[in-house]
């Protein structure tokens, strides 16, 4: 069986530039800290206006001199950060996260578990123009394109620059997991773990199906609140982190932190319900929808 990689997750968007070298090198928990754990490749993702960057490296992040000289110096309204400990598969750039295509960046946290009684009825749900752009051996990348094509099946362009609506979104992303679990279960295999991120630089989304995710939108202390003009929604009184019946709608936002840990304590971290899909609009507002009507938690999380 081909595996994915118990890895971990970073997900940054804002708006406005922001450097990421606190969470991903300085703070308490820093994905560099984390990569200690974790040295079988890494990959960062970032955007300059709509457009796409990546960097991958097979190497280990936490002593990669490139992982960090990179990370001092680039400044993006999002980034997706992978580092990767893989379990099956070669360490190898070709499996090393992020994968992109288009504007669309993907990383995941977890198992196919059965994937090689998976994959084939995954790559029947994929469209034939995205199956001969896996080059890798992970289930990861096959889910990364199974997703795409979800998407692209309801109506929404995965290459251009059109902003596709997140509630459109969300629903073919949920559609699409829910088929998956769905079908480890006809196989007779153990769902699927599959904590993931999502983004085109706008919309980014957040889906815990497995390990730990963590959000964060709300600043325990902020260096510049005295000094900034803009409204400060981080500093507001925290709303809970519950759906808001029939919109999904949680709250509005100025940055958003996904992790698979808490980072750092300058921010308030909350947890990612299990089995639930975290989705925030190019507005910057957040939304959160439950587990699917077919969700089942792996037995081996």
């Amino acid at each position: 069986m081909i595996a994915g990689a118990m890895c971990r997750l970073f997900g940054f968007r804002s708006n406005v530039a922001s450097t990421a070298h606190r969470s991903l090198l300085e703070a308490e928990n820093s994905l560099a800290r984390q990569a200690r754990d974790h040295a079988d490749g890494w990959g960062i993702g970032w955007y300059h206006g709509t457009d796409p960057y990546l960097l991958k490296s097979e190497g280990g992040a936490a002593s990669d001199e490139r992982f960090h000289r990179v990370t001092r110096r680039l400044s993006s309204h999002a980034f997706l950060v992978h580092v990767r400990k893989a379990t099956v598969g070669a360490v190898d750039q070709l499996n090393c996260h992020p994968f992109r295509h288009g504007r669309w960046m993907f990383a995941h946290n977890g198992t196919l578990w059965g994937f090689d009684r998976l994959r084939e009825p995954m790559l029947a749900r994929t469209s034939a123009s995205l199956r001969p752009l896996i080059f890798g051996e992970t289930d990861s990348e096959h889910l990364f394109y199974y997703l795409l094509s979800a998407i692209e099946r309801a109506g929404l362009c995965v290459v251009g620059h059109a902003e596709p609506p997140v509630p459109s979104v969300a629903a073919a992303l949920r559609e699409a997991s829910d088929q998956l679990f769905a079908l480890a279960d006809e196989l007779g295999v153990q769902p699927p773990s599959c904590n993931y991120l999502l983004t085109n630089g706008s919309v980014l989304i957040a889906q815990r199906a497995g390990p730990g995710l963590h959000l964060a939108t709300q600043k325990v202390r902020c260096a510049d609140l005295e000094s900034c003009q803009a409204e400060k929604l981080c500093m507001m009184p925290l709303r809970p982190l519950r759906a808001r019946p029939g919109s999904g709608f949680v709250r509005r936002c100025n940055h958003l932190l996904v992790s698979s840990e808490p980072i750092g304590g300058e921010d308030i971290w909350e947890e990612v319900p299990q089995g639930h899909l975290l989705a925030l609009d190019a507005e910057l507002s957040l939304y959160l929808y439950g587990p699917t009507p077919r969700f089942q938690l792996a037995p081996s999380v």
